[in-house]
């Protein structure tokens, strides 16, 4: 007597998944992403041509570098900065039409707190950076004038 196999069919893929998958190419495309997309992955051997041949050590290192500082950032006090240059940038053009102030206005305006508090900030970031740029360069051949 022959003995019955077991068989168990599989059981259908989770549409949910598919569905979801077709929403997002379909919402690419709609945007013109998709397309773009494409585009670049058609042309990224000369993309990244370009890139390698107009990206020097140089600028890797200095990028690595500022990257390096990004990661210091404090999102509350950079987010105050911000404001703070926006602020600027609305009062910067104000403040410069017309007759510039005399010595006088302008110590009057020292009076208060915000410009003597924007203005020693000032005068940190430029004594931080003084600073940096008098420090000694990392030992090692100089590119600029080889010996």
């Amino acid at each position: 007597m022959a003995r019955q196999l077991g068989y168990t069919p599989p059981t259908p893929p989770d549409s949910q998944a598919r569905a979801e998958l077709d929403d997002l190419v379909e919402a690419l495309h709609d945007a013109g992403l998709l397309r773009a997309l494409a585009g670049g992955a058609r042309s990224y051997p000369d993309i990244l041509r370009l890139l390698l041949r107009s990206v020097d050590a140089q600028t890797l290192r200095s990028l690595v570098a500022l990257s390096a500082a990004a990661t210091d950032l404090d999102p509350a006090g950079t987010e105050r900065v911000a404001r703070g240059i926006r602020r600027a940038r609305q009062a910067a053009p104000r403040a410069a039409r017309g007759r510039p102030p005399g010595l006088l206005r302008l110590g009057w305006r020292m009076r208060r707190q915000d410009p003597r508090r924007g203005l020693a900030a000032a005068i940190a970031a430029l004594a931080a950076l003084g600073s940096a740029l008098g420090e000694d360069e990392p030992s090692g051949p100089d590119v600029r004038h080889p010996s």
